[in-house]
């Protein structure tokens, strides 16, 4: 189509229709981006996680991922607010204001969420920022900035992908951190005695973890991510998989739950099976 062709009320009216178009696309790849989630279907490909397939995969810039991935994981906790979306009522750039602000104010019912988001409806990025803000607690966190040098900063990346079973963010992190350091250098504290690994069981000694860890170089075996890694039995321990070197490997928490999909389905489909 040339559109020098078009008169202006056509040009206009044509725009409107593309825009109402692309909104009703962003809904159908969210929809899709929620059920590959669920399926942890990026495993397949190599990928980490949701948001490294839709860069590595899909080529969305990383921050057109994040948004896509935010807005795909609310839309799964709160589907009503899909008509408000290809509406263009909210933007997915609002959604990531909310799910930021929800985690920073520990909101979890999916109403009060609901609530939220629609008060945002029809307002600009700005004005969405400014009522989110005052919205916060007097006791809610506050932002600090601190300068680390690069290698102090790496560092930090390194355990934070180690830890992100337990810590979510930076701030939890730390406290994590500091516990655990208090745990080693709080003479009160009385140190457990380790055992041994069985081969029948599920235990696996801290020896032969770092055995696996030290074999799988510290990354994912699938995907060759280094984030929320875990031990993996190759063969399933509930099929009888021993606690063997020969029989672990480390798979990110993504790619395990991928593995257990291909081996015994999804959780629904094995309910109505029984």
């Amino acid at each position: 189509m040339d559109v020098k062709s078009l008169s202006d009320k056509s040009l206009l009216a044509h725009t409107f229709s593309l825009a109402q178009k692309e909104r009703e696309i962003l809904m159908s790849i969210l929809n899709h981006l929620r059920e590959i989630d669920r399926r942890k279907l990026y495993a397949e490909l190599q990928c980490s996680s949701l948001f490294d397939y839709c860069v590595k995969v899909l080529k969305y810039s990383e921050g057109q991922a994040s948004r896509r991935v935010s807005a795909a994981r609310l839309l799964r906790e709160i589907p009503q607010i899909s008509k408000h979306i290809e509406s263009g009522e909210i933007n997915l750039t609002q959604l990531n204001q909310a799910k930021s602000f929800f985690h920073e104010m520990q909101i979890q019912k999916p109403s009060e969420k609901v609530d939220i988001i629609l008060k945002l409806s029809g307002k600009s990025t700005r004005e969405s920022e400014k009522m989110l803000w005052e919205m916060k607690s007097d006791d809610a966190p506050k932002r600090v900035t601190i300068t680390l040098k690069e290698e102090s900063y790496e560092q930090l990346k390194k355990v934070q992908g180690l830890k992100s079973h337990k810590a979510v963010d930076m701030d939890s992190l730390i406290l994590l951190m500091c516990d655990e350091v208090l745990k080693i250098w709080d003479p009160t504290v009385t140190k457990r005695q380790g055992k041994g690994s069985q081969p029948q069981s599920r235990y696996i000694s801290a020896a032969l973890k770092a055995t696996v860890w030290k074999k799988d170089s510290g990354k994912c075996r699938n995907c060759g991510g280094k984030s929320r890694l875990e031990m993996d039995h190759i063969k399933p321990f509930a099929l009888g998989g021993l606690s063997i070197q020969e029989n672990l490997r480390l798979l990110c928490r993504n790619c395990n739950q991928r593995a257990g999909i291909n081996i015994f389905g999804q959780r629904e489909e094995i309910r109505a099976r029984v």
